[in-house]
């Protein structure tokens, strides 16, 4: 009987072991199952909405820079906040399991840079061309489930740049339009060229605040009468070149100048260092050289911009 009993006990304690693993088996099943499947949607997710919260900052940020320069606020600073990534710059819960439950946190960094880019501006009355350095305010994603975006404020303008190209989100204060000068129809152009000066970058999570101030002192415009009007666009490539070819396209149409007598453009790119350039040439409806037929309004605006981080663990 006794090794009845104990042939008995010997059983139950293997059930209970067999069941033990089966149940630890289906756990850590059910916690890859979550890992490999949940973890990245949540992480995707997470990772666009923190991206469209970025398109809607810069949104922000250059209405307020436009608010400054219009309404001659030179003494005044602007503060905006931008958070890089989707860390927030707060911890995560640690233990066991815990990390495998939640997404890896991206990360992100800011810059202000001045990456070569320039606009030339040049007019048959001119005796020499204006050159503006088109430095950017730029968020440069880190994201760990989702494509990679590259937001940045260039001249005014809002544009986006990703693996399959670039577009531009709000269009730079420029405006080329038909008008009239009180006897005949003309051309007008209207340029708002605005740099960002600084040179600084801050990579990481975590909220970052960026201070821009005007250092133009007085809105200062320069109002001539032109045979012709040029705007050149030089740029790091083709695509870039065509999405602002696209700009005062899209310009010139809105403004009414649909008659190709008026104008012509082109897009090229530099065989040796691929660099791409955007032209748009504005002649107005008269070719003779004594009817100045296209009137330029030119007012350059320099911003200095700093960035600060923010101690994120401060309430």
């Amino acid at each position: 009987m006794r090794d009845g009993a104990t042939g008995q006990n010997g059983d139950c304690a293997l059930s209970e072991v067999i069941g033990f693993v089966l149940l630890l088996g289906l756990v850590v099943a059910a916690f890859s199952v979550w890992a490999i499947y949940v973890v990245p949607v949540n992480g995707r997710e997470g990772e666009i909405t923190q991206m469209n919260a970025v398109k809607d900052r810069f949104t922000d940020y250059k209405m307020s820079l436009d608010s400054l320069w219009i309404n001659n606020q030179s003494g005044v600073t602007l503060s905006t906040t931008f958070n890089l990534g989707t860390g927030g710059g707060n911890s995560q819960a640690g233990g066991l399991f815990l990390p495998m439950l939640n997404p890896i946190a991206s990360s992100a960094t800011l810059a202000v840079r001045d990456g070569g880019d320039t606009l030339t501006i040049n007019s048959s009355t001119a005796t020499t061309a204006t050159v503006v350095n088109l430095s950017t305010l730029e968020y440069q994603s880190m994201n760990n489930y989702w494509i990679q975006q590259r937001y940045y404020y260039q001249t005014g303008g809002i544009f986006l740049s990703q693996d399959n190209g670039s577009v531009c989100r709000i269009s730079p204060s420029f405006t080329l339009a038909k008008a009239n000068n009180g006897t005949v129809d003309v051309a007008a152009v209207n340029l708002v060229p605005i740099r960002v000066l600084g040179g600084s970058s801050i990579g990481g999570k975590g909220p970052v605040r960026v201070d821009s101030q005007v250092r133009t002192p007085t809105r200062i415009a320069t109002l001539q009468a032109n045979t012709w009007v040029n705007i050149s666009v030089d740029v790091a490539d083709k695509p870039t070149a065509l999405t602002w070819m696209g700009v005062l396209n899209e310009t010139r149409i809105r403004g009414n100048i649909t008659d190709s007598s008026w104008y012509s453009f082109k897009v090229v790119e530099d065989p040796v260092t691929k660099r791409g350039k955007a032209f748009m040439l504005i002649n107005g409806p008269y070719t003779s050289p004594s009817n100045p037929d296209v009137y330029l309004t030119l007012q350059t605006v320099d911003y200095v911009v700093t960035l600060n981080n923010i101690a994120s663990g401060i309430s």
